[in-house]
């Protein structure tokens, strides 16, 4: 379907009539239709104007009853889930009153789930609701549970193990008291275990640094832990694996990747 393409147009929301076509897709049983409009808002979804008029039409309470169907129209509800709560802490305040908090309580049961993709979207949620504020989320111990989660779905050699890097990175980045969390458990061998993995694609490495990069902007235990890890054979191997990409021409240079990887090495080395 043509909303499923990252190149899709972008749906106006502002518009009374599209937005009732949207909650009437979102509203049908049928699993074609269902998934349409999820990848409606996840592809158009991009300010807090649009996630404010998603929540207050309704569009929240459509997709947390999607939770309950098959597993395309779960993961879909995930996606477009966050796609509503990320940098929004008006409409997380909201959808964690939803159904009395069972909505978040379902959510918090995925992460459990025996699909990865799903348990990676799960994360996604909770880190929105986390990083707007911790307070809804204090007593369940989820951070904790979060960067094991994502740490684990680091061995997912596709697209799920690239995604998990970048939502730790979200997880961590600037709260001290997270960064120590994923020290305690190890993160920093568990991305050190991965980087030596030359055949590497260019996503999961700069996953990989980004995350590192979060993990060791705060925290002196967290540099110093890295460096003690044959911190030169690394680089070497990161370098000639960049030169390995550049020279084939998987990567034309500039590309996010050497920024990141620049930056990684800047907050290590602070």
């Amino acid at each position: 379907m043509i909303y499923q393409s990252k190149l899709a147009p972008k749906y106006d929301f502002y518009k009374e009539q599209d937005m009732g076509f949207l909650l009437s897709l979102l509203k049908s049983g049928n699993e074609n239709l269902t998934g349409l409009g999820a990848s409606i808002v996840i592809q158009s979804c991009e300010t807090s104007d649009e996630q404010n008029i998603l929540c207050c039409a309704g569009a929240l309470e459509r997709l947390i009853s999607l939770l309950d169907g098959s597993l395309s129209q779960r993961d879909f509800s995930l996606e477009s889930i966050a796609a509503i709560l990320k940098n929004n802490p008006e409409v997380v305040s909201k959808f964690v009153d939803l159904q009395n908090g069972r909505a978040l309580s379902s959510i918090i049961e995925l992460t459990k789930d025996r699909y990865s993709r799903t348990r990676l979207l799960a994360s996604l949620c909770l880190i929105c609701v986390n990083n707007s504020s911790s307070c809804y989320l204090q007593d369940t111990g989820i951070e904790t549970k979060l960067i094991n989660i994502l740490l684990e779905l680091l061995d997912d050699s596709g697209k799920v193990g690239d995604h998990a890097c970048f939502a730790f990175s979200s997880l961590v980045e600037g709260k001290e008291d997270v960064q120590k969390l994923a020290f305690e458990a190890n993160a920093i061998d568990k991305f050190n275990n991965h980087l030596q993995n030359c055949a590497l694609h260019p996503k999961r490495l700069e996953g990989i640094f980004i995350a590192l990069a979060a993990l060791c902007s705060k925290l002196e235990c967290c540099r110093s832990k890295f460096l003690s890890l044959q911190v030169c054979c690394f680089v070497e191997t990161i370098s000639k694996t960049l030169t390995f990409f550049a020279r084939n021409h998987f990567l034309i240079p500039p590309h996010p990747i050497y920024t990141t990887v620049f930056l990684a090495l800047e907050n290590i080395n602070n």
